[in-house]
């Protein structure tokens, strides 16, 4: 995969709700959380590993980062910049996903608000108290 590698250290945070970046990112290698913060509650999204991708709504919207992301172990990431890829995507492509992005953040901020929650996924599962302890105060540095 072309692009830049950058590594991240077990508990490093790879990117911050409301950052403004649009590049994509790849997960090499590592195992990465994705989380967002409700008042002094962290909830979990999900966690992902090697050969996922990452930061694709920011990459078709250009809207800021919608979640937390930290790294629960050593973790490297591929990034591509949204300049690169977007060239050698065709223009429907682009226009499709940005539609479907925004959905998908309707969708999220709707679940948000009703305070829904999946189960049955290890990805998925609720974080701990001493967890959510935990990630709140590396995330609210």
């Amino acid at each position: 995969m072309k692009g830049l590698s950058v590594k991240y250290k077990a508990h490093e945070i790879v990117c911050r709700e409301g950052d403004p970046s649009t590049d994509l990112f790849y997960l090499n290698s590592g195992r990465l959380l994705i989380c967002t913060i409700n008042g002094t509650q962290v909830k979990a999204i999900a966690r992902i590993g090697a050969g996922e991708y990452l930061g694709e709504l920011s990459f078709f919207d250009g809207k800021p980062r919608a979640s937390y992301i930290v790294a629960l172990e050593d973790s490297e990431l591929i990034q591509i910049p949204k300049k690169d890829l977007e060239q050698s995507l065709p223009r429907w492509y682009m226009e499709i996903n940005k539609n479907l992005t925004k959905k998908i953040r309707l969708l999220d901020h709707i679940i948000q608000a009703s305070n829904l929650r999946r189960f049955g996924s290890e990805d998925q599962k609720p974080l701990s108290i001493q967890e959510q302890r935990q990630l709140y105060t590396l995330l609210t540095k």
